[in-house]
């Protein structure tokens, strides 16, 4: 076959990726089409596009009215299309280099012809062809399991069959109307091969908050419109097979999908009515394999009877929570959270502290509950601690995770952490929530990663829960501008950001003297007449051993070091918190301490007299001491280009010098004078733009704004 194939590509609110796109096409084996790429501003979307798509013919720019949906664009270019064969690529995707080769050697006399799909994080350029296995099957009553994933791509479709039939796509809905095409589509095509090696590679979507697909549009647009079509398309006059698929569809979607929502009672009104007028029309066939509770769900939503299903639906909530809870201690645990503790009065001068997921007493909720000690003595308090530890004031400490945990979690009126807290906290009504954080940010956050590379996480479902976490903070602490303006948009965060500075930061105004300094050596046993570099690096997202366990490979020589400069320093080395390396000294004894189980590392600031860091937001806090900062940054073009990405630039903002080698370590801390007088201009730059709001009053400041007089 060497027909004319019309590609049909939307690109609303996809131009950065359409390149992509384009490029598989012009890859392409196969050379006879033309695409026509579909949008509301051709100018616009012509300055991202590479000029070999503005040069070629093959390519034609098509304009559409702003915000249609992406079935009405598609209309458009049917509409427009040449073609002897019709082919949707979504302009967020690519396709092997074989794709239309393969699809039109095989369609031979059938009037439609699909490949496989397989979803990627990956760019063109992983695009693989498989050994040549030829592999074709065909799919006759079972052909709606090929629209399974509710979508029109992949299909090679004949423009005689749609000319015909006048066949279109729903212009009315936003998601789901690709069954508005090939649901009647494949009513009318008996007969449908399916080619294994023809792959057409679909874009995972990694940010489901700022630009989610259509797969990833809220529950309530996903409810209205596959509501919609159902009633559209649920008729007698199809097939028993399209009204399986109907049925089946609608059913999954309930049970996966809405029952979730009902968790919360209240969200019930919202669909019952267009869940009464659907399920009706469900044929009572499809239920005979089903279990009890979706049996009893379907009878009481066609009784019409909002009451009744609203007291079955939490009755079954109940039911699903006592079975998962009885699976293990930990879930009988979160069981009484749920149903026992959560139910409870709140204790309203009772507050909960929790920092770094229980692992230490230290950071911002140490010196807030220090503040509240002394000044607000009504509270209640209670500390998350993993390991016994001696606090002021002998608060009750729990456990994480354990049943006290839960209790206290549930009737505290107010929860304070530095991190994100676990997906089984639910914040109560009237409950506060002041999330500290723990950093002035250099790295990227959460909706300002493109990408999440840490092991086993996914990185659209990592955003979508930190999404839910964020929706939970009434207050976020700010130590500078920069970071509350990164922290409103990276964090999707919409309620009270508190411009104090950090808390944790109170004691290096306060108490930078001498008489502190020399007592805070004494408790670590520490040589009193040498001077301290602390060597605090961060974590590599992409170097670990497990899942929440990474290593860190020390490229310090700290032998060479201690060598060099062991009769006027001693080193300090604190690990970032989720790194599980050992770090091994041997033969440094009396130069190298590994103070990473230290709890305070404001405290280590304080005793130092250098900093050595890389990526870690610790120079920024640091930088309050006015003291000299280095930065070992021996894999900056790893850590930048693949892994996180910079807010600032390091090369022109940062307050000391990057490293890239042992040499240049050894150098700059022999030199350290010289080094700091050079970068003194810059120093103070960057002392009034980032350290300027630490005042020494921020517990203060945020004890005021957050609790009640």
């Amino acid at each position: 076959m060497n027909n004319l194939i019309s590609v049909i590509t939307p690109a609303e609110k996809n131009e950065n990726y359409l390149n992509i796109a384009l490029e598989s096409l012009k890859k392409q084996t196969y050379t006879n089409f033309e695409v026509l790429i579909l949008h509301s501003d051709i100018s616009a979307l012509k300055e991202v596009v590479d000029d070999v798509y503005l040069d070629d013919d093959r390519y034609t720019f098509v304009e559409t009215p702003a915000e249609v949906n992406v079935g009405a664009a598609r209309n458009a270019g049917i509409e427009e299309a040449k073609g002897d064969y019709i082919y949707f690529l979504d302009s967020d995707d690519y396709i092997s280099e074989n794709m239309l080769q393969l699809l039109s050697d095989n369609i031979g006399e059938f009037p439609m012809i699909r490949g496989r799909m397989k979803s990627t994080d990956f760019s063109s350029s992983s695009v693989i062809i498989l050994p040549g296995t030829n592999k074709i099957k065909m799919y006759s009553n079972r052909r709606y399991n090929l629209i399974r994933n509710n979508s029109a791509i992949n299909f090679l479709i004949s423009k005689e069959v749609l000319d015909r039939t006048k066949l279109r796509f729903s212009e009315e809905f936003k998601t789901y109307s690709d069954l508005t095409f090939m649901l009647p589509l494949l009513e009318e095509i008996q007969m449908v091969p399916y080619v294994y090696e023809a792959i057409y590679f679909r874009r995972r979507r990694n940010d489901p908050i700022n630009h989610p697909s259509l797969r990833q549009s809220p529950v309530e647009q996903l409810t209205h419109d596959l509501f919609g079509i159902y009633n559209q398309l649920r008729t007698e006059d199809l097939s028993e097979e399209a009204q399986r698929f109907l049925d089946n569809k609608l059913l999954n979607f309930y049970r996966k999908r809405l029952v979730v929502e009902f968790k919360d009672d209240s969200t019930i009104d919202q669909y019952f009515d267009g869940l009464v007028e659907s399920i009706r029309k469900i044929d009572p066939e499809r239920l005979e394999n089903k279990d009890f509770i979706l049996k009893n769900d379907v009878r009481a939503i066609k009784s019409n009877k909002k009451s009744t299903f609203r007291k079955l639906s939490n009755f079954h909530h109940l039911l699903r929570d006592i079975k998962r809870g009885i699976a293990s201690k930990k879930g009988r645990k979160e069981l009484l959270y749920k149903r026992v503790f959560k139910n409870m009065d709140f204790k309203d001068n009772l507050v909960v502290f929790e920092s770094f997921q229980g692992k230490s007493y230290s950071d911002s909720p140490k010196y807030i509950y220090q503040y509240m000690l002394e000044n607000k003595k009504d509270y209640k308090f209670v500390w998350v601690m993993n390991k016994p530890v001696n606090i002021p004031g002998k608060p009750e400490t729990v456990k994480r995770f354990s049943l006290k945990y839960y209790y206290y979690l549930a009737r505290a009126k107010y929860v304070v952490s530095n991190v994100r807290m676990p997906n089984s906290y639910i914040k109560r009504d009237n409950q506060i929530y002041l999330q500290t954080w723990h950093g002035t940010p250099l790295k990227r956050l959460a909706g300002d990663m493109a990408d999440v590379h840490m092991p086993g996480t996914n990185s659209a479902r990592y955003k979508r829960n930190f999404n839910r976490e964020t929706d939970k903070w009434d207050y976020l602490i700010a130590p500078n501008q920069y970071s509350s303006d990164i922290f409103r948009r990276a964090f999707w965060f919409n309620n009270t950001i508190l411009q104090t500075g950090y808390p944790r930061n109170d004691i290096l105004t306060n108490d930078n003297d001498s008489e502190t300094i020399k007592r805070l050596k004494w408790r670590l046993y520490l040589p009193t007449n040498k001077k301290i570099i602390l060597y605090a690096p961060t974590w590599r997202d992409d170097e670990y051993y497990k899942v929440g366990k990474y290593r860190f490979d020390l490229n310090l020589d700290l032998h060479r070091m201690k060598e060099k400069f062991g009769d006027e320093y001693i080193i300090l080395l604190r690990m970032h918190y989720v790194v599980a390396s050992n770090i091994d000294l041997t033969d440094l004894e009396g130069f190298a301490y590994d103070v990473s189980s230290y709890s305070d590392i404001s405290e280590l600031y304080l005793m130092s007299d250098m900093l050595i860091t890389d990526y870690s937001s610790v120079f920024f806090d640091y930088a309050n001491l006015r003291r000299p900062i280095l930065f070992y940054t021996y894999d900056i073009e790893k850590y930048q280009g693949q892994l996180r990405g910079f807010y600032i630039d390091m090369e022109k903002e940062l307050p000391g010098p990057l490293l890239m080698n042992n040499d240049d370590v050894i150098d700059a801390i022999e030199n350290i004078d010289s080094v700091s007088e050079k970068y003194s201009d810059r120093y103070d730059a960057f002392y009034e733009r980032f350290c300027s709001w630490d005042d020494g009053r921020s517990s203060e400041k945020v004890v005021d704004a957050v609790f009640e007089k």
